[in-house]
């Protein structure tokens, strides 16, 4: 069940643009890694993504008609630099919206706190099935400037949802929210998070650009928090501009 503020905010996936899923983990590279490097190749991102060489094709189309990147050389030779990274992202902005992509369940809890349902959750079996969102992300990140103390998780298995809200003794709830469990659009950028992360005891959380992609449009205090992380963490400094 989804509260007040969502409702009848969801919308079917799309897949036909470069925002997409897969799509996502040539963008990501391209403003934390390409943007450092002199110049690069399409098998280079599509090695280093682990994606199509077709697909990075098709993204860079779009983004060299964008201006956000430039080719130079010809055919097998070619090469790419990053030229408006802060246009890539605000095309993204533009196109994604977590409460308009995502499907987001809003929940009361029997937990007193955070920090018990935290503890309920890290006990449990089911940890490494969620990630840290939104909010929560951006705390563990050490970029936090609210005081909310909602949990907000994405789910990395849908299949374990109704375990999860038994663990943390889950009650759907019209009105705002203390806990909130979504389904992810970017699945992709966060199963490449998990398989990165080496501390396998601690909850994941997900990555800072998507962090900071997901609060941007989110009702409750995001724009705020996102510009906040874009103040202060420099891989997202350097690639935001304000308006």
């Amino acid at each position: 069940m989804k509260g007040q503020f969502l409702k009848g905010s969801y919308e079917s996936f799309t897949e036909g643009n470069i925002y997409a899923d897969k799509s996502s983990l040539i963008l990501e590279w391209l403003l934390l890694t390409g943007i450092e490097r002199e110049q690069f190749s399409i098998r280079e991102v599509a090695r280093s993504r682990n994606v199509s060489i077709g697909l990075v094709q098709k993204v860079f189309k779009t983004l060299v008609m964008n201006g956000c990147i430039q080719a130079k050389g010809l055919r097998t030779a070619k090469k790419f630099i990053v030229k408006k990274p802060e246009i890539l992202l605000e095309g993204w902005l533009d196109h994604y919206n977590i409460v308009k992509k995502c499907k987001i369940r809003t929940y009361q809890t029997g937990f007193q706190g955070k920090d018990q349902i935290l503890h309920a959750l890290k006990n449990s079996n089911l940890h490494d099935k969620v990630a840290l969102a939104l909010h929560s992300s951006a705390e563990a990140l050490g970029v936090k400037n609210t005081n909310l103390q909602t949990l907000e998780l994405y789910l990395l298995d849908p299949d374990v949802r109704s375990d999860i809200e038994k663990i943390l003794e889950l009650e759907p709830q019209e009105r705002g929210y203390e806990v909130l469990l979504i389904t992810p659009y970017y699945k992709s950028m966060l199963n490449l998070q998990k398989e990165k992360d080496l501390s396998k005891d601690l909850l994941l959380s997900s990555p800072p650009l998507l962090t900071f992609l997901d609060l941007y449009h989110f009702p409750l205090r995001g724009r705020e928090q996102a510009e906040f992380m874009a103040e202060r963490m420099a891989i997202l400094k350097r690639i935001y501009k304000r308006n």
